[in-house]
Formats: C-alpha cells, structure tokens, sequence
C-alpha cells in the first residue's frame, strides 16, 4: 500500500511541475507574443486577446463542461487527474500573469514555446492525466466511434487555426502552426524517447552461425522462430532481435559475411522494455 501512496503522490507532484512550466509557457511565450495555440487553449487565447479577460478564467471556465462530460463517459479515474491538471494550470496561469513580455524575434517564441509546451503536455500524459480540453472530446469520440485520437485533435486544431488566420491574420497563423507542429513532435519524444532501436527479422539457411555472431558480437539475445517457406513448404531458420541503432550495421555485415541470400527485415522499435536494453547503445 506505501509503494501505491507514493506512486499516487509522484504522479500528481509530476502533473503539478508540468503544469506549472506550462503556464509559464503560455504567458512568457505565448500571450506575450500575441500566439494562439490548438484547442481549448487556442480558445481560450484567442477570447483573451479580443476580450482581456483573464487567461486563467478563461481556461478554467471552459474546461468545466468537459470535465463533467469526463466524469459521465470516462470514469474517476481519469477525472480526477484532469481536474487537478485544470485547476493547477489555470492558477499558475494567474500567477504568471505578469510574464507576458514580447520578444523581439517572434519566430524563437514560436519555436521555444512549442518545444516547452510539447515537453510539459508529454509530461502530464506519461503521468497518466491530461490537461484537459479538446482531448477529452476526442476521448469520448474515440472510446464510442472508434475514430483515433490524432485524426480528432487534428480536426479541432485545424478548426481553432482557422479562426486564429480569420482573426489574426496569415502571420500569426503561420507562427502558431510553426509552434502546433513543435508541441506535437515533442509530445511523441517525450511519449516513444528520443532514440529508436530497430527490430530485425532474418530468414536464413545458417541460422545457428548467424545467431552466435551476432550474440558474440553484439551482446544482444536472439529468439528462434520455426518457419517454413510458403512456395517450397521447405523448414528455414527465422531469427528476431532488438538492438540499437548504432547497431545495425554490424548486425547487417554479420548477416551479409555468414549468409549473402539471406532475407532480412529491418523495422523501427519506438519502446524496448526489458532487462539490459538501451536503446541509445
């Protein structure tokens, strides 16, 4: 049960920093540079800019009707992270108030606020919360249609950008798709890591020379797979490994030296879990 306090507590303090960092974000990169963003917050920006009412409000009141559409279709658990994630940005968010500086190159705001903000979200999500917004819309789409999540956020960050190049003009739509396409490539950093192993799959005559070689040359294990050709109905040897990239081409030159008419495979590996593996090795 401590062990489950702790994880409990570890996660809301992650969710907690994240936020913070993301409403600094928001008012040192974005308000202070007149930047929109996607979804509820693009909105909420957006209301801000043609109306002055506070960020922090703003933010908070249109989350409340889609954490209570949460709580209906999601469940608690879900809920309340989100909950949490709201209330502390939207505070932080007032705090920060003050921040809201333009920079002299827009272009660096865009770029540095969308990496900040991409990390922070990226956070909160691999804590197991949100931050609320559009993607509990597209949660609720996506557990009843079928319809994934990317394709929805998408849909809705589009129609938010849209708005920003009717409003705003070209200018700052240009600067906050800059800034949209950052966020989102740090998202999937933060979600799948920086550094990608790949998968490799050879079919072989030789499967017990090749196996050794790149055991012994490598480190990494192998898993033998019983096979059969479809045309020849003949047995053949299939090997499967995970290495680093960095590895790949001593795994190549091993298979090409021991058997040059073997069939091989070569996929990205976004996540390795197991005992011993690096994937930056």
């Amino acid at each position: 049960m401590s062990n489950k306090y702790l994880q409990f507590f570890k996660e809301y303090i992650i969710v907690a920093l994240a936020c913070m960092v993301m409403a600094f974000n928001t008012s040192y990169f974005f308000i202070g540079n007149k930047l929109a963003q996607g979804g509820v917050s693009g909105l909420s920006l957006i209301i801000h800019y043609l109306s002055n009412i506070d960020m922090s409000y703003l933010y908070f009141a249109l989350n409340i009707p889609l954490i209570i559409l949460a709580y209906i279709f999601l469940g608690k658990n879900f809920l309340l992270k989100t909950l949490f994630a709201t209330f502390v940005l939207s505070v932080f968010l007032k705090i920060f108030a003050s921040f809201s500086e333009p920079l002299e190159d827009i272009l660096l705001a865009a770029i540095f606020g969308g990496a900040i903000n991409g990390i922070a979200i990226g956070i909160v999500f691999y804590a197991g919360g949100s931050t609320g917004g559009i993607d509990i819309i597209a949660k609720i789409i996506n557990k009843y249609t079928g319809i994934p999540i990317s394709r929805i956020l998408l849909t809705t960050d589009f129609i938010v950008l849209s708005m920003v190049a009717v409003i705003f003009g070209k200018v700052i739509f240009m600067y906050t798709l800059i800034s949209l396409v950052i966020s989102s490539k740090m998202i999937d950093i933060i979600q799948v890591g920086i550094y990608s192993a790949k998968g490799i799959t050879i079919i072989t005559t030789k499967e017990d020379e090749i196996r050794k070689r790149i055991m012994e040359d490598t480190g990494r294990g192998i898993t033998l797979i019983d096979a059969r050709g479809g045309y020849t109905q003949k047995e053949v040897g299939m090997l499967y490994c995970v290495v680093g990239q960095y590895q790949l081409i001593k795994v190549k030159t091993i298979v090409k030296e021991v058997d040059p008419s073997a069939f091989m495979i070569v996929a990205d590996v976004h996540e390795v879990i197991g005992n011993g593996f690096l994937v930056n090795k």
